[in-house]
């Protein structure tokens, strides 16, 4: 740290980026979070990125990352589930064991380690897979809590052996958050809710956030259309479509039998399986302009950590939402103001006919969630929060 007149100056700090991500991979949630920190890190030092991918990931996606990030290393992760069985137990008994990748990528990354400042960690599974326990001058970048994803997931499962289950791997993985203090000099979440549940020093809130949409288009289609919008490779999307087609759209039918249901993301093709009027789209090259045409973006999520990104991208839209309380979890937003809140099938049912019934007061709702989004969740007003970690640990070393 260099002496300029008496005055203690931070050089531009090395920045080294880990996450299980492609940056330049298809939007999806995790994906957009884990870019637009990226560019935040960007405009506050130099970033080196080490990815944590599977064999599958596709050439192209590495291609449009090295045209925004200096990659430093590719490294091939498991899950849990393809390890050993002993791997198994020890994660499950032991709350200090990581797990390794092979032993050449877990000392690279060491050796990075050495040569920079500060490091990102995003999530903590990415930091238990490369065998590291202590992280020194480290930010814990946490979207999602897994001890509150098993948590939500023991309240909606399906029989009571999976509830059992899940509430154990619930308290396995709350056993672990207890040490995460430890292991990382800043821990950052998505919501205050989530900083209050860890319950310890070092805890900062990072918001997920959107980008600001120029020439915002509405144009609500007839027959009216109720959209989603979500990766069916991630679970707790296909469990919510699932109730939601289940339990909400036959009573839609009921009073708009002309109404149809549109689900845009990878693997959403099985749902025009799930009822009439359904039709999974897959991914969607134009999202803004399909949403341009819903009447109402539904969030009907059940299960889950950290903050929906879909609820933001409706709000950015202009679009109304209607969204289960956990759908909508970590906004300090109100029913009936920004966002329609329901968990019971019924009144959700009864929301969604509102907006397509009544456009005045859909447009009321959408205009107040569109001023909300402008003023506290652009990615680009997290620049400070982003800085203040960084700095913050560059301080303790």
């Amino acid at each position: 740290m260099p002496d300029i007149g008496g005055i203690r100056t931070m050089s531009i700090p090395r920045i080294l980026y880990i996450a299980p991500h492609w940056p330049g991979a298809p939007a999806y949630g995790a994906q957009q979070r884990v870019l637009q920190i990226g560019h935040l890190l960007k405009k506050i030092g130099n970033v080196s990125l080490v990815v944590l991918t599977v064999p599958s990931a596709e050439e192209k996606w590495r291609s449009r990352t090295k045209t925004e990030f200096n990659i430093a290393r590719v490294v091939t992760a498991q899950s849990i589930g393809q390890r050993g069985v002993l791997s198994r137990l020890r994660h499950e008994l032991d709350s200090r064991y990581v797990d390794a990748v092979q032993p050449t990528d877990r000392q690279a990354v060491l050796n990075l380690l050495s040569q920079h400042d500060v490091v990102w960690v995003h999530t903590m599974s990415a930091a238990n897979s490369l065998g590291i326990y202590q992280w020194p001058h480290s930010v814990l970048d946490m979207d999602d809590i897994p001890s509150r994803v098993y948590e939500s997931s023991a309240r909606v499962g399906s029989s009571l052996s999976r509830r059992l289950l899940d509430r154990r791997m619930s308290l396995i993985w709350k056993r672990r958050e207890m040490r995460l203090a430890e292991r990382f000099k800043v821990l950052m979440v998505c919501s205050e809710n989530d900083r209050r549940y860890l319950g310890m020093d070092h805890v900062r809130v990072l918001p997920n956030g959107f980008q600001r949409v120029s020439n915002i288009e509405r144009f609500p289609s007839h027959p009216s259309r109720i959209g989603f919008i979500g990766s069916f490779e991630y679970a707790p999307n296909v469990e919510g479509m699932r109730w939601f087609c289940a339990q909400v759209w036959p009573k839609i039918k009921e009073q708009l039998p002309d109404a149809c249901l549109r689900v845009v993301g990878d693997g959403t093709d099985i749902a025009s399986e799930w009822g009439g009027d359904v039709y999974g789209l897959g991914r969607v090259e134009d999202a803004g302009s399909e949403i341009g045409t819903w009447s109402a973006m539904i969030v009907p999520i059940r299960r889950g950590g950290g903050t929906r990104i879909k609820v933001l991208e409706g709000f950015a839209r202009r679009c109304p939402v209607v969204a289960t309380k956990l759908g909508a979890f970590g906004y300090d937003i109100n029913d009936g103001e920004e966002v329609f809140l329901t968990d019971e099938p019924n009144q959700f049912a009864v929301r969604c006919i509102e907006l397509i019934k009544l456009p005045q007061v859909a447009e009321t709702m959408a205009n107040s969630a569109h001023q909300w989004f402008l003023k506290f969740r652009t990615w680009e007003s997290y620049e400070d929060i982003v800085r203040a970690a960084v700095e913050s640990v560059r301080r303790k070393n």
